[in-house]
C-alpha cells in the first residue's frame, strides 16, 4: 500500500487543515490516518501516518500529500495486492455512498517481524467538498493473541480427544458383566469425578481353585485424573497376573505390593486395595486389608452390621509390607457385604456435609430383601440426592454382594 504514487496524479490543493487545535489532535492519535477527497487524493496526514512512512522507506513525499491513495493501492504487488486492492474498492465504496463505513484487517508482514492493521474508511461529517478520513491501526497483539487462543483450543480439543479416548479404554479395563455363582448376588458400579479416575474393581479367577468361589477386589489410587488411572491400570494387570499363580490371599498381595513399589516408590502415589474371597462351599470369607476402608457386612438375622478389618499398609509405600490374612465364617442366607471408596461416603452438599456411612447402613437395612443391583444403585441415588447441585469430588466405586442362599 506504499508503492511508488503515479506523480501526474497529485493534487492541487495541499492542506485540509489550518486549525493548529485540530492538526494537534490529529497528530495525538496513534493511528496512521489520512484524510482524502472524492478522488482518493491525500489531503493531510498525521505524524503516525509520516513516522509509517519513514520506516517503510517510502520514496515520495512521507506525508502523502498530493498522491491519489487510490492509484497506491491499485498499483500494489506482492503479497499485499490483493489486500491493498480491496482497501481501494472499499474505499470507492463510501465515496460513492454505496456504504457509509468500510472496515478492514490486514497483514502487513516484513522480514523483521508479522504485523497486522485494522483500516477504516468514514465521511466526514461536515459541510462544503466530500472529506474521507482512512484510519490504519495496529492490531498485531490483538491477531497474536487471537492465534494464540485459537491454537490453546486446538489443544484444548486434542487434550479433550485424548481423555476420551483414555475414558473409554480405562472403561474397558472394568468388568464387562457380573460374575454368575449360584448362591450370590453381585453389583458393582465405578463413577469418576473426572473423564478418567484412580478407583477400580474386578472379579479374579484364582488359580488353585476349582470351587465356586468369588473373589472381589476393589483399589483407590491416590489422587484421580490420568496419573491415577495409569497407575489403576498398573495394579489390575499386577493383581489379574498374580492370581493365576499359586500362593494364599495375602501371599499375592505381597507380591503385589512389592511389583508396585518398585515402579511407584519414588512418585510418592500408592493404592489401598480390599481383597476378599467368598468361598462357597467352605462358607468363609477370607480377605486382605490394604489400607483400605473395610468393608461394610450386613446381618440379616438380626440387622446388624459389623467390619472386615484387618491389619495391612497401601500397596506402593514399602516393600517390607507384611498384610494380615482374615477369616470369618458363618455367613448367611439374606447377608449383605458392601465394598467401597471413600468418594461414597464422603460426598458432600452444599452445607459441607458429608454423606456419611450411617446413611448407607440405613439404605441397606431399608432395602434389604433388595436385590443387589437395587441396593447399589439405592445408595448412589440417595448419594446424589443429597449432593444436590454438587458432583463427587472424587471417584466413587461400590461392590455389593449378597447372599442368596445358605452357604
Amino acid at each position: 500500500m506504499t508503492e511508488k504514487a503515479n506523480s501526474q496524479n497529485q493534487h492541487p490543493e495541499a492542506y485540509c487543515i489550518s486549525d493548529p487545535l485540530a492538526k494537534t489532535v490529529l497528530d495525538s492519535i496513534s493511528a496512521h490516518i489520512a484524510i482524502l477527497d472524492q478522488d482518493g487524493v491525500i489531503l493531510e496526514t498525521n505524524k503516525a501516518w509520516q513516522s509509517f512512512a519513514q520506516s517503510g522507506k517510502v520514496r515520495e513525499k512521507v506525508d502523502f500529500i498530493g498522491i491519489n491513495y487510490l492509484n497506491v493501492c491499485d498499483g500494489s504487488t506482492g503479497e499485499d495486492a490483493e489486500d491493498a486492492r480491496a482497501v481501494a474498492a472499499g474505499i470507492r465504496s463510501v465515496i460513492s455512498g454505496e456504504i457509509k463505513e468500510f472496515a478492514y484487517d490486514y497483514p502487513c508482514h516484513s522480514p523483521t517481524g508479522r504485523h497486522w492493521y485494522y483500516m477504516r474508511a468514514i465521511r466526514m461529517a461536515a459541510e462544503g467538498p466530500m472529506r474521507i478520513v482512512v484510519s490504519h491501526s495496529e492490531i498485531t497483539a490483538l491477531k497474536l493473541a487471537e492465534e494464540a487462543l485459537v491454537e490453546r483450543e486446538r489443544e484444548r480439543d486434542r487434550l479433550r480427544q485424548s481423555l476420551e479416548l483414555a475414558m473409554e479404554v480405562q472403561q474397558n479395563l472394568l468388568p464387562k458383566s457380573m460374575p454368575q455363582i449360584k448362591g450370590l448376588d453381585i453389583a458393582a458400579k465405578s463413577i469418576y469425578c473426572d473423564e478418567t479416575g484412580g478407583d477400580y474393581y474386578d472379579f479374579l479367577e484364582l488359580s488353585e481353585s476349582e470351587d465356586p468361589k468369588a473373589t472381589v477386589v476393589i483399589g483407590d489410587v491416590s489422587g484421580h485424573g490420568i496419573p491415577s488411572a495409569l497407575l489403576m491400570a498398573t495394579a489390575r494387570s499386577a493383581l489379574r497376573q498374580r492370581a493365576r499363580l499359586p500362593g494364599s490371599v495375602s501371599r499375592i498381595i505381597t507380591d503385589v505390593n512389592q511389583q508396585l513399589t518398585e515402579d511407584v516408590e519414588d512418585s510418592g502415589r500408592f493404592v489401598t486395595l480390599f481383597f476378599l474371597m467368598v468361598d462357597v462351599v467352605e462358607k468363609t470369607l477370607t480377605w486382605v486389608r490394604a489400607g483400605h476402608d473395610p468393608a461394610l457386612l450386613y446381618r440379616h438375622r438380626d440387622s446388624t452390621f459389623e467390619e472386615l478389618k484387618g491389619k495391612g499398609t497401601a500397596l506402593g509405600l514399602s516393600s517390607m509390607a507384611s498384610f494380615e490374612e482374615n477369616k470369618m465364617a458363618g455367613i448367611g442366607r439374606g447377608d449383605i457385604l458392601v465394598l467401597q471408596t471413600d468418594g461414597i461416603f464422603e460426598a458432600r452438599n452444599a452445607k459441607g456435609e458429608m454423606f456419611g456411612k450411617n446413611r448407607i447402613e440405613k439404605i441397606i437395612q431399608k432395602n434389604s430383601e433388595s436385590s443387589a443391583k437395587k441396593i447399589l444403585n439405592a445408595i448412589f441415588t440417595a448419594a446424589e440426592q443429597f449432593q444436590g447441585k454438587n458432583k463427587f469430588e472424587d471417584d466413587a466405586t461400590m461392590a455389593v454382594i449378597k447372599f442368596v442362599n445358605d452357604l
